[in-house]
């Protein structure tokens, strides 16, 4: 079963995140540029898991992406992901200023 999590912190210091998610997980995620997220940050794994570091905010349509959560300002897009608790455990542990706010598994 493939799992969809989203993680949230509170401030808006998108490098910030980037870099404490790229030390806790021991990865290295890619700047990427969108008409709809503007400046993110995406690691494709092997396999299907992805992620992906990006604002809570559409500069195209100006709107939140996820208006449910109008109070976190970062949000992070674990896809397909077959080890939810395990990167929840590392997460939650290694940066105190996120959280889990939605977990979703097909």
């Amino acid at each position: 079963m493939k799992t969809y999590d989203l993680y949230g912190f509170d401030h808006d210091d998108l490098e910030a995140a980037r870099v404490a998610v790229e030390q806790a997980l021991g990865v290295k995620l890619a700047l990427h540029e969108s008409l709809h997220r503007g400046d993110y940050y995406r690691l494709d794994t092997v396999g299907d898991e992805s992620f992906v570091l990006q604002r809570n905010f559409d500069p195209f349509d100006e709107v939140l992406v996820e208006d449910e959560f109008p109070e976190i300002r970062i949000l992070l897009y674990i896809e397909d992901t077959e080890r939810p608790e395990e990167l929840e455990r590392i997460l939650t542990a290694r940066i105190p200023n996120l959280r889990l706010l939605r977990r979703r598994t097909l």
